[in-house]
């Protein structure tokens, strides 16, 4: 019998507001539509009648925290839309949409991974902007109505933060809950950054350092400080990064988990290296309560055990062998991202991969290679072996070991690089390697992207790497780790088509070049 961890407290009553804002609002995308059948039912909650209460605040915000609960925000598709589409992966998906999505070319602009990218974002800003405008009204304690107004404001400047990154600087800014009739346009990059940056300013000014109890794993002061830091350096404000992120590390809340590995298991749910991760919980409730735990490896994991939709590309596992630790090993973080086959044997799924795997082997597939990070496979699995698809594991949107990196790379780049040293050789300690030290400001550079490579396989961070080291403007290198780059057209494969659905709701969205 397979067991399970608990249910996390904050994401059994996240699952219970889910269906909250959905009695306040009839559309999900950002255009909306008006029915000519106008009936009222008095007895029915209405955005007139619900904010009434400190308990209506807390709905409303746990609501938001559900929107991260959706195929299109943290369970299922960033693997694809932030890893796979980088050099780090590649579709061999027989699923014939799925497969083109990552070589950039779509039959339509409705596929699901982009649909649901959209909808799902833009539906959770709804319900960020709802608490942001209603709570602020409601006559509660004044501390923790500006915590819940802080929560929503952070939740919203990350998805903003994705839907940047992922489709450009015009996609519509929209603060406040939209009427039946609207129809946003299309904003302009400068705009949203500042609206990102706004949001998780005010939300680290409101937002506590800590939690306990029930409401461990909400957005706290740091993790706002932490992301601010990331947009910033997304945008090459290398100084004004560098101020939210030593915050961070001073505020000695935060460490490095000695297991490297245990950060991606139900085990390491919340630990000394998280400063944000999507709560899930229990899968066994997920038939009543619908879909919520992490899809992810189901469709990124092993062939056998899961669809292996999304593999390691053979340069990217080729990167693990550049250096040893300084016992002569292979980094270990190799073994948390991928399975292969380990001399001395690995196991996949309980069952030895040369077993497993062993017409591929005998055959000589170069390529039998699988991610492992975020998999179950530690579980005394059913029979069959199979990765569920609700795996009890919470996605960590932003981890200590990121906040180092980032504030390493933040004085490199403003030409502070002996001072860098000690924050990327902390992450290099974690998992027995030297301590770099004498390099100049360009071979740091590429050793903190290196470093980042390894650390963050899996986790949403390639495809933000590569945009803001322009790598993407050097495509014969990338081409060469990744030959679905053949694929990439510049000026216009960085971002997705805005979905054709919305266009054709709302004449004020403009399609993103090239598209």
């Amino acid at each position: 019998m397979r067991h399970h961890s608990p249910s996390h407290p904050l994401a059994t009553l996240v699952m219970r507001s889910r269906a909250l804002l959905a009695a306040l609002v009839l559309g999900a995308g950002v255009a909306a539509c008006k029915s000519d059948l106008d009936v009222t039912n008095p007895n029915q909650l209405n955005s007139q009648t619900f904010w009434s209460t400190a308990d209506d605040a807390l709905q409303g915000v746990n609501a938001t925290y559900n929107g991260l609960l959706q195929l299109g925000t943290f369970l299922r598709w960033q693997g694809f839309t932030y890893d796979i589409r980088s050099d780090i992966g590649y579709s061999p998906s027989p699923w014939t949409d799925l497969a083109n999505f990552n070589k950039f070319t779509f039959a339509t602009y409705d596929f699901d991974v982009n649909h649901d990218t959209w909808n799902d974002t833009y539906r959770t800003i709804f319900r960020a902007n709802q608490v942001i405008a209603n709570v602020p009204n409601i006559n509660m304690d004044p501390t923790l109505r500006a915590r819940y107004v802080g929560e929503a404001k952070f939740l919203r400047g990350l998805l903003y933060f994705h839907l940047i990154t992922l489709y450009g600087g015009q996609v519509p800014l929209i603060t406040t809950p939209p009427l039946p009739g609207d129809r946003p346009a299309s904003s302009d990059s400068a705009k949203v950054w500042a609206q990102i940056q706004t949001d998780l300013t005010d939300a680290a000014a409101a937002l506590p350092a800590s939690y306990s109890g029930s409401d461990i794993g909400r957005a706290t002061s740091g993790a706002a400080k932490g992301l601010l830091g990331k947009v910033l350096l997304q945008q090459h404000k290398w100084a004004e990064a560098a101020t939210p992120l030593l915050a961070v590390i001073q505020s000695n809340k935060y460490g490095l988990d000695p297991n490297y590995a245990n950060n991606f298991t139900a085990s390491g749910k919340n630990n000394v290296e998280s400063l944000f991760e999507v709560q899930v919980g229990n899968p066994t409730l997920a038939g009543s309560q619908g879909v919520y735990g992490l899809n992810m490896s189901k469709m990124i994991g092993p062939c056998g055990p899961s669809f292996c939709d999304g593999r390691p590309t053979p340069w990217y596992f080729s990167q693990f062998f550049l250096e040893q630790t300084t016992t002569g090993q292979v980094d270990p973080r190799l073994d948390a991202t991928i399975f292969w086959n380990k001399p001395g044997g690995m196991d996949v799924y309980a069952i030895p991969f040369a077993t497993r795997y062993a017409s591929n082997l005998a055959n000589h597939t170069p390529d039998t290679l699988f991610f492992k990070k975020y998999g179950e496979y530690y579980l005394a699995t059913p029979t069959n072996g199979d990765q569920s698809w609700d795996a009890s594991i919470n996605y960590k949107v932003l981890r200590y070991a990121d906040v180092l990196l980032m504030y390493a790379e933040a004085l490199n780049e403003q030409n502070q690089t002996a001072n860098a040293f000690q924050y990327i050789n902390q992450v290099r300690a974690r998992v027995s390697l030297a301590p770099l030290a004498g390099l100049s400001q360009a071979q740091l550079r590429d050793a903190i992207l290196h470093e980042r490579l390894l650390e963050f396989g899996m986790e949403g961070q390639r495809w933000l790497d590569l945009g803001r080291q322009n790598l993407f403007a050097d495509l014969p290198t990338l081409r060469a780790h990744d030959p679905e780059f053949n694929f990439f057209v510049a000026n216009k494969s960085q971002l997705l088509p805005i979905p054709t659905a919305e266009i054709n709701l709302n004449p004020n969205i403009h399609q993103n070049p090239g598209w």
